[in-house]
């Protein structure tokens, strides 16, 4: 396996990816699920929580609501009559599956309500997480498939996360790399290259800690690496197969274009699974996969028409946000309207609190003008709070409240401002400015917040190229003198403690002196890097690869003895031997040595006991 030296500045640091993820984490940069999602993560480890709980939080989110009803009448789940209630939904798709996807839902949105509008491809990568999504759920719905629709949906939904931490954290830089690569290999091993750190890695430790099942975990670590397309007839692999053809298919179902080539995508990846269709059946699976894609994104902020955020509409007080009306008297709702509009605030107008909910979820307005009577308060105080909670929009209540405590109530829970019913338009066209006002000074915030990640992004990029050059040689790419120090004291201290072997080989080439003498030094410097070459393509995934100097290098292998690394000398020999040099043969010496508890008591005393068995072999010829 290939040890780059990204790989062995992880293993000179101890743990590359766990400092990677905590400055990611220390920005805020860091996908997370929504406060109801984690709540139902916690109500679902609580042995004391059932159906009933569970359901109270999922209709505390009105959005998270229809969804799930939504999948729950997906064709393909069997079920002879619509779920129109939440608990039927939970049992339909099974209450673990339903609270992955809330976490998958919530993911995407949050990504959605922090994203850089300046870096095209965030935008575009979570609108093909949602088309492999669909995409995911339709193939599971096929005949012997052994995952549910539910978490394939959701593995689909989160198998990216780690790349929009990573185009959040380095935007302009990793846009780039998505932009020019194509081979999934290629891209981990840029991330790595680049950052210390790949998406896959990232995408673990993320949903480890949120309490993602592992198997899925696995899933979506299999599907990001595997590079062959073999199938075995395992459920993993299965799953894993699913998962990487939905986000193949996913750009063909994003293009507005015939259902030929959609059909042609999905005939392939069937094939594959082992599945036949007519053409006939295909096209109309097609078409199927357009329409469910098209529904999700018009209940998304994903679509081509939200795609511009507020900020571009101006009106007669500079920026402007939308509002969603939600009034049910008549008259009322027309003057307010028109007051709105006259100020130049866009109205989306509503016919329920939870219609205008969804507005507000999808991020396709920013305040809720709302009026309630008094009998309807109580029952709707809960999702009022629910509705109030991100801080970039407001919820104007328009009611009879006279009571001071329930007023106090309201104002506590984040409803911006609680107005008679009498008000004049004026009035509260006064209340929407002062709430606008302030979103508009969060958005203002947020941007400048935005620019200082982006500074501290590029600061830690160029910090650490600035640290590899430190630890990596220019000329091959290997680690350097000062990286093989710390990186054999540490393991000889780990070998110390743990009694366990460390070798290490040095490598001399052969007549060196005379090829720069013959060649020149140009000549000379290719031999050092086809060398370098293959001692990165030999050795194992947990050794570090050295040039010391000159043309001497070295081999650091933890858990390796003398007779391991034979083995190494050995491959070694048979990858020079295949190299045809202007120089001529590429010929080395090389000189092992094992620790030895007994006889060494410092990491010199192996690097000396190398150094002479290689001298040995070199006046022997």
């Amino acid at each position: 396996m290939i040890r780059d030296d990204a790989n062995g500045q992880a293993a000179l640091e101890g743990s590359a990816e766990e400092s990677i993820l905590l400055q990611i984490q220390a920005l805020g940069q860091l996908p997370s699920p929504s406060r109801t999602a984690l709540r139902l993560f916690s109500l679902l480890q609580s042995s004391e929580s059932g159906l009933k709980d569970i359901a109270a939080v999922v209709k505390s989110d009105p959005a998270l609501t229809v969804r799930l009803l939504r999948l729950a009448n997906r064709p393909g789940n069997g079920a002879v009559r619509p779920a129109v209630a939440v608990e039927d939904a939970l049992v339909r798709l099974g209450i673990n599956a339903a609270i992955h996807l809330a976490a998958g839902l919530s993911v995407l949105d949050q990504a959605l309500s922090e994203q850089d509008g300046e870096v095209a491809a965030y935008l575009a990568l979570c609108r093909r997480s949602l088309a492999a999504a669909v995409t995911a759920e339709w193939l599971c719905s096929q005949p012997g498939m052994p995952a549910g629709s539910a978490e394939m949906f959701t593995c689909a939904l989160l198998a990216r996360i780690g790349q929009l931490a990573l185009l959040r954290f380095y935007p302009d830089a990793y846009s780039g790399f998505m932009e020019n690569t194509v081979q999934a290999e290629e891209l981990l091993h840029l991330e790595r290259q680049h950052f210390g750190v790949d998406h896959v890695a990232i995408n673990t430790a993320l949903l480890q800690d949120w309490g993602f099942p592992s198997v899925l975990v696995d899933v979506i670590r299999l599907a990001e690496t595997r590079l062959d397309d073999h199938v075995t007839h395992e459920r993993k692999s299965i799953m894993a197969q699913i998962l990487r053809s939905a986000w193949d298919i996913a750009p063909d179902l994003m293009v507005e274009s015939d259902n030929e080539l959609l059909a042609l995508a999905l005939r392939n990846i069937l094939a594959t699974l082992g599945v036949s269709h007519t053409q006939e059946g295909l096209l109309q699976a097609a078409g199927q996969l357009r329409h469910g894609w098209h529904e999700w994104i018009e209940d998304r902020p994903v679509g081509s028409d939200s795609l511009a955020p507020d900020v571009h509409m101006t009106g007669n007080h500079g920026e402007q946000v939308r509002i969603a009306l939600c009034v049910q008297l008549p008259g009322w709702r027309q003057s307010w309207q028109e007051a709105l509009e006259k100020a130049g605030y866009p109205v989306l107008l509503a016919e329920s609190l939870e219609a205008a909910g969804r507005h507000l979820t999808a991020g396709h307005a920013a305040i809720l003008v709302v009026q309630l009577e008094a009998a309807a308060l109580e029952a709707q105080q809960g999702l009022l709070g629910v509705l109030t909670a991100p801080p970039g929009q407001a919820v104007i209540l328009v009611g009879d409240v006279t009571e001071p405590a329930s007023r106090v109530a309201l104002l506590t829970c984040g409803v911006e401002a609680v107005v008679p019913p009498q008000v004049s338009p004026e009035w509260l066209v006064a209340q929407v400015h002062h709430a606008a006002q302030r979103i508009r000074l969060h958005r203002t915030l947020e941007q400048e917040r935005a620019s200082h990640r982006r500074s501290l992004s590029q600061l830690a990029v160029t910090t650490r190229k600035l640290h590899r050059q430190t630890l990596t040689d220019p000329l091959t790419g290997l680690a350097n003198r000062r990286m093989a120090d710390a990186f054999l004291k540490r393991h000889w201290a780990q070998a110390e403690r743990r009694q366990t072997p460390l070798g290490c080989m040095l490598i001399d080439l052969d007549n060196f002196k005379q090829i720069n003498d013959a060649f020149g030094h140009d000549a000379g410097d290719r031999v050092l890097q086809e060398l370098a070459t293959i001692l990165k393509r030999q050795v194992r995934q947990e050794d570090l690869a050295v040039r010391m100097g000159g043309d001497e290098f070295l081999m650091i292998c933890p858990l390796a003895r003398e007779s391991d690394l034979e083995v190494l000398r050995r491959r070694l020999l048979v990858a020079a031997a295949k190299v045809n040099l202007e120089t001529g043969p590429l010929l080395f010496s090389t000189g092992l040595a094992e620790r030895d508890p007994h006889v060494m008591k410092t990491p010199e005393d192996l690097l000396r006991a190398a150094d002479q068995k290689l001298m040995r072999i070199k006046r022997g010829r």
